[in-house]
């Protein structure tokens, strides 16, 4: 998926690295030699997805603990509103993103599918321990 250039092209300028993924229309890593650091270079589109699920990772990170029941609860009044806004159920919504018969660009779509998978882990889990 993305290219990692050879060290040898150190003199490189993060103008060009930005400049062969605008081309590329992909991820573009470069290493930097002598460190543990990579510079990558995204293509717009995929910023946005990367600034989606960054945003949805710190908003778990930094949400106080809740008991169980207020998480489900919460999850499940997210759920729906998607559900309100969209006109389909989480479940053909899942399918249907899975499938890729709809768009990965849409931002609301990633916390959706989040949210749902959270709803199916909090399921089973309740399952598991009635049993």
């Amino acid at each position: 998926m993305s290219r990692v250039l050879p060290s040898t092209q150190a003199k490189t300028t993060l103008a060009q690295l930005a400049e062969r993924a605008r081309k590329s229309n992909a991820p573009v890593e470069m290493p930097v030699r002598e460190t543990d650091i990579v510079v990558v270079a995204l293509p717009p589109r995929d910023y946005e997805r990367w600034r989606a699920i960054r945003a949805a990772a710190q908003a778990l990170v930094t949400r106080p603990r809740q008991r169980p029941e207020a998480y489900r609860a919460e999850t499940l009044r997210a759920l729906r509103r998607y559900e309100r806004k969209y006109k389909m159920t989480s479940a053909e919504f899942y399918r249907r993103f899975q499938t890729g018969e709809l768009p990965e660009d849409q931002r609301d779509y990633f916390d959706w599918r989040v949210r749902y998978n959270t709803f199916l882990r909090q399921t089973a889990d309740a399952q598991r321990q009635a049993a």
